[in-house]
């Protein structure tokens, strides 16, 4: 499998806005913006994801409402991009829509493909994708690499599983660049992406025997006490 290079950010948006005031001024007042970053920057692709307000099961409400993807043609690139503040130019936050008082959740990191049923490019070549994003951490006495090589050659077979006998479409994989954003230490390890067709899909998904399985070979590459988040979101490709 061959990964591709990316910037994540999770933002919140501001108490006294509305989810349907944020999810408008999100996806279209900075339309322009991302054209011109497409055309001028390394950035190769721009996706926007935000939450749909419905709490995942098991889970708590999210402590951020939408997630910013920049996709690039390599780890060199995205570091020019985003490194010493320079993605402000391009990419700035809106102090009436966003809380600029939450804590930066932002990254570099590596994404892998690592499964999908054979339909999956028709059901999701629309706008509005239906996903779960979840945030995870590697387990204490494991290194960032024993936790990504354990992930992409071990739990990548339960993710076929998954594939096969539920109704998740996509399953994508994100890994954090240690150090990969100004030297800092990355908010969270790595990052699982579960694509559906409906919301009625997730909630069967998640009342069947997947998600024990799944857990169980978990905790042996991931922290299971440590705090994930989780949200529903709709995705959508901007530019």
């Amino acid at each position: 499998m061959q990964p591709i290079y990316k910037y994540v950010r999770l933002l919140k948006r501001k108490t006294d806005i509305t989810p349907e005031a944020f999810r408008a001024h999100w996806l279209e007042a900075g339309a322009q913006q991302d054209r011109r970053a497409l055309a001028t920057t390394p950035v190769r692709r721009i996706i926007k994801s935000v939450g749909t307000g419905e709490v995942a099961m098991g889970g708590a409400a999210p402590p951020f409402d939408a997630m910013l993807a920049l996709y690039f043609d390599s780890l060199a690139d995205a570091r020019a991009t985003c490194e010493g503040g320079r993605l402000a130019a391009h990419f700035g936050v809106d102090p009436d829509f966003i809380d600029t008082t939450a804590p930066a959740q932002e990254m570099i990191a590596d994404e892998y493909r690592m499964g999908e049923k054979t339909d999956a490019e028709e059901i999701l070549s629309g706008a509005g994708r239906l996903k779960i994003i979840r945030t995870v951490y590697r387990r204490h006495d494991l290194s960032h690499q024993q936790f990504r090589d354990y992930w992409l050659n071990n739990h990548s077979k339960l993710e076929d599983v998954v594939i096969a006998k539920s109704p998740v479409v996509r399953i994508v994989a994100t890994f954090a660049v240690p150090d990969g954003l100004d030297g800092r230490t990355p908010p969270f390890d790595g990052m699982a992406e579960l694509y559906f067709r409906t919301p009625s899909d997730i909630r069967s998904t998640f009342t069947s025997d997947i998600p024990a399985m799944m857990r169980k070979d978990e905790e042996n590459f991931v922290q299971m006490d440590s705090p994930a988040i989780r949200f529903i979101a709709n995705e959508y490709t901007a530019g």
